[in-house]
């Protein structure tokens, strides 16, 4: 009969160590995260370390909005770069072959840009350069090939045929 108690007694110590070790290991933790939160340094008053957190996010907010105004800004910007690319081989005459002629369009997001053409014949090659403007040419008036390429690119249509 006492050997009998004497099992349950150690298991009833063993169980309250292990109880013991639990808690000391949850009181540590706490322990470690208030003072990260009020370091020694500091004065430990719960309002003035809410207000300070308060002034902290009040910060990001107005960091925030510097940052969305200058993704707006680069944004805007990036409309203006070159977004739109078009090339168009053809064969502009009868006695030339291989479409060696082309066509490039480079445009932004409006749809203004350059198109360079470059025609190739048995007596040389010729290249052009044409200033576009919302998908119209500013001062040169444009070959059907180069208003071709120019609305594929628009579209992002591109005719594999021609």
């Amino acid at each position: 009969m006492y050997s009998d108690w004497s099992v349950f007694a150690g298991l009833a110590v063993t169980a309250v160590f292990i109880w013991l070790g639990i808690l000391s290991f949850l009181i540590w933790k706490q322990n470690k995260f208030l003072r990260s939160l009020f370091p020694q340094s500091g004065e430990r008053d719960i309002r003035k370390k809410f207000e300070e957190i308060i002034r902290t996010v009040e910060s990001f907010k107005g960091d925030i909005a510097g940052i969305e105004s200058k993704l707006k800004e680069v944004q805007s910007r990036g409309l203006k770069h070159i977004q739109r690319v078009g090339l168009l081989r053809f064969n502009p005459y009868n006695d030339t072959g291989g479409n060696i002629s082309f066509s490039v369009c480079l445009l932004d997001n409006s749809g203004s840009g350059i198109v360079i053409t470059s025609l190739h014949a048995r007596s040389g090659t010729r290249v052009f350069g044409k200033e576009i403007v919302s998908g119209k040419a500013k001062k040169q008036e444009l070959s059907k090939e180069e208003e071709l390429v120019i609305k594929n690119t628009m579209t992002k249509e591109y005719e594999k045929d021609n």
